[in-house]
Parts: structure tokens; sequence; C-alpha cells
């Protein structure tokens, strides 16, 4: 038996990705389209454009479906939208129907969930979290019925289409892509921890013809840790360039996976402390261009760490962001961000594993040497005797700690915050019971300062394992108070 020609009606607005998904799923799995049906308005930016830009998108994903686009726009009142859909179905008989009522303002919904009680007439509605109902006539008006539709039905839909749908791109612009190639990531990161992070080094060492440029090695390395995540679309270097070759949009990192846009902002750079809430501004900008509430933005920058404020900010954003503080846990982060829980893939627990090693031994950022210095301010001139106290006191703001180390030829000398008060023996009495636990080293109390805020502890480790021991003990207490 000949099972009926299928016709598909949306309401084209900014957010097309449940436009894409219902085409994908109707297509693929519920026999197929013969016809798409896009309703839009007169608002040229937030209607008529992305209509024109679906219609293209369909043609190009499939061909075999007809669009029709009316020669003008419709109206936003529910009639306006259940009149239309009876136009389209005298114009098209014999097609059963499916009307999604996802998009469009608040009447038009209304008017696409009216037509529930239309002959051959199915009407369903995505969630923006990608949950589906199908709206059936009673007695009572329409009423939602939940069913399923798997959101990595659009997963192999190329980056380049997804781009150029979702972005309102100049008419002469057009996109350019990257594709991403698996790397040995474990390998890389072993490297990595012994060169301390330089990335030619790391990639030259293991084999790989690589240019030279970090920042382009660094996301060949995030890109091929999506591919062992099980991301198959990712492209890097997305470029929007006009005919003269200007680029008016670029993109480090997207990956198309279980229904949004996955984009990774990357920066490797180590001094762009001060651009950080325009970076913040900009990302926002470009996630919501690129697919709103279909898109996840990852500000990934291991060179740096952001203040509270700014995390609030991206936070506030909806934005992530994975700076130096977090590269220890870099693997479990990166999988966090895509949506993948359970175990990682064997090479991405192995490299995870060596990070977490390297921590246990003290090692707190990977992938890139912060400019940790650059919390080291002095507004004075180049003098014999180096005022650092000041500088000390803000690195240990800058760590979120109220304890700083540092190695001056054998001693490692502990500058502390009294923030409890306590008096002199009382913190000398808890340092030396702290750091009694380790055997092999001296302890000599340096007192505190005369206002009682700052105290200063000098250790003396006998023998080369017991610095490591050290600073294996000291991992524990980072970003902590070592007081209590």
């Amino acid at each position: 038996m000949t099972q009926p020609l299928q016709a598909m009606v949306v309401l084209a607005s900014e957010q097309l990705w449940p436009n894409i998904h219902g085409l994908v799923h109707w297509q693929k799995h519920e026999g197929g389209l013969s016809d798409l049906c896009i309703y839009y308005t007169e608002d040229e930016h937030r209607s008529a454009r992305p209509a024109r830009r679906l219609q293209e998108f369909c043609q190009e994903l499939y061909p075999q479906i007809r669009v029709h686009l009316p020669p003008r726009p419709l109206g936003i009142l529910p009639q306006d939208v259940r009149n239309q859909v009876r136009i389209w179905q005298a114009q098209l008989p014999g097609r059963r129907w499916i009307v999604n009522a996802t998009g469009g303002l608040k009447p038009m919904f209304a008017g696409a969930i009216s037509c529930c009680d239309l002959p051959n007439t199915e009407v369903v509605y995505r969630e923006l979290g990608g949950d589906w109902q199908r709206w059936l006539s009673s007695p009572e008006g329409p009423k939602p019925v939940p069913f399923f539709v798997d959101l990595s039905e659009t997963d192999s839909i190329p980056i380049q289409s997804l781009v150029k749908v979702q972005y309102n791109s100049p008419p002469d612009a057009h996109w350019k892509v990257a594709a991403i190639k698996p790397l040995p990531i474990l390998a890389l990161v072993q490297k990595g921890l012994e060169t301390g992070w330089k990335w030619e080094a790391m990639f030259r060492e293991c084999g790989i013809a690589n240019g030279g440029q970090a920042g382009f090695l660094f996301e060949d390395f995030v890109g091929a840790c999506l591919l062992e995540l099980g991301i198959g679309e990712i492209c890097k270097n997305i470029l929007l360039q006009e005919a003269q070759k200007q680029t008016l949009q670029e993109i480090d990192l997207a990956a198309n996976y279980r229904g949004q846009l996955l984009i990774i902002d990357c920066k490797l750079r180590t001094q762009d402390e001060d651009k950080i809430i325009s970076q913040i501004l900009q990302a926002y900008t470009v996630c919501r261009e690129l697919g709103g509430a279909g898109a996840r933005l990852l500000l990934l920058r291991p060179g740096l760490r952001f203040s509270a404020e700014e995390i609030e900010l991206a936070e506030a954003l909806r934005l992530h962001v994975l700076d130096a503080r977090q590269t220890m846990d870099f693997f479990r982060k990166l999988a966090e961000f895509c949506g993948i829980r359970g175990p990682l893939p064997s090479q991405l627990q192995a490299a995870q594993e060596e990070l977490d090693r390297a921590r246990a031994n003290g090692i707190l950022e990977a992938f890139a040497c912060s400019r940790w210095s650059r919390s080291l301010p002095c507004d004075e001139p180049l003098q014999t005797i180096l005022p650092i106290g000041s500088s000390l006191e803000a690195l240990t703001q800058y760590l979120q700690q109220d304890w700083i180390a540092y190695q001056i030829d054998r001693y490692v000398w502990i500058r502390g915050k009294n923030f409890q008060r306590l008096s002199a023996s009382a913190i000398e009495q808890r340092v030396r019971t702290l750091f009694s636990q380790l055997p092999g080293l001296n302890i000599a109390w340096e007192g505190v300062s005369k206002d009682s805020s700052t105290y200063y502890v000098r250790l003396y480790p006998r023998s080369g394992e017991v610095i490591a021991q050290l600073k294996q003990f000291l991992a524990r207490f980072s970003g902590k108070n070592l007081l209590g």
C-alpha cells in the first residue's frame, strides 16, 4: 500500500533549531516529507530572513522536498495562521499534515494549535530543552501529550550548513571551515607535562608536523579531544568572509552534538586580563546569533584566571568558562560542557589520570603557563632592595587562599594571612603541628608582622625528596586556607 504524502508547516523565527529538528525527524523516521510550508511575518530580521535561510537549508539538505514560501509576509493573529494552513491544504490535497507550532509569537502559536481539529492534521511543539508534545483535540480544547524525539537525530548535519542557516549573513558572504584530525592525546599530555606546555615541542616530539603557532596547535588538540569523545561533526577555523575575503566572523571550534551547536572560543594567550569583559560580551553575541537556545559556548582560557565578577557575568549570559583553575580537570570539564556523562573514553581517561598525578605532586595548571607574575605589581623603579611584600599579597589574593609559598635556594618560605586574628603563639602551634607531618623538614618560626595580620615561616627540606613531598602536601591546600 502506498504511503500518503506528508507536508509540514513551520513558523519561521530566530530559533530555527526546533524547525530543523522536526524537519530531520519526520524526513528520516516518520515516512518522509513531500512539502515544507514556511510561515513568516513582516518582521524582516526575526522571521522573513530566517524563513529564507531555512528554505535554502532544506533545498541543500533535502532537494527532493518542495519548499513553499508565500510571496508576501503573513499576519500574526491566530486566524491568520489557521487560514493559511487551510489554504496550503487546499493547494496540496491528498497529504497528511504536520504543523510545528514552535516559534513565532503567542497568537501565532494559538493559531497553530487550533489546527489540531483539522482533518489529517497533527500539531506538534518542541520545548527549548528538546522535549516534544503532540497537541490533541478534546472537548476542553487542545491538550499536549509528550512524545520522544532523539536529540541526536541532527548530529550528522554539517557544521557549515548549521552556521549558514542560523547566522544572518550578508548576501555576498560565505562560510569556510577546516576539518579536525585525530591526535595522540595521551602522548601530547605527557610531553606537555615534560616540556612545560611548549606546544611546538610537544607536537614535534610526538612526530606530528605543525606550523609552530601554539594557539592553533591547542585548537587542534581540543578538536581532537571532541573527536575522542565520540562527536562526529566538528570543524575549526570557521570563517564568514565577503567576496573581497574580508573576515566578518570567526569561530575557533564548533561541534554539532545532540541538538545543539557547541562553540569553543579558545585563547592560549596569558595577557588578556584587561579584555575579558569585552570577550564575554562578544561571545554572548556570537552564541545568540549562531543558535540562541540551540547553542552553547565555552570560553576556554587555560592561561588566565577569571575574577569572581567575570565568572558571574559569563554565567548570567549562559556562557561556560574553563580557566586556569580548572585545567587540571580539563577532560572531565570538557565532557561536562558537551553534556557527556559517564566514564571518559580510554585515551582521555588515561590523559586525565596524568593530570591527576601531576596535581597530586603540586602542579596547579595545565596547557599554558599563566602569567602569575602579572599579580606582582610594583609602581616603583628597580632598586637595590625589592619591595615584594605587596606583590606577594596580590599573588595570595589571585590564588584565592590565605598563604603563599616561595623558594629561595634550599629554603621554602611560607607567608600567611592571619584572618582569624589568632595570637602569635597559637599560629606557631598550628603551623608546627601541620608541618610536623613531614619528616625531614626543619621548621623555623619567624614571627608575625606588627599588626599581627601576617605570619612568616621558614622551612628547610633536608633533601630533594622532602621538597617533592612538601609540594604534594601543599597541593591539598591549593585555593584553601592553611590555618583552617
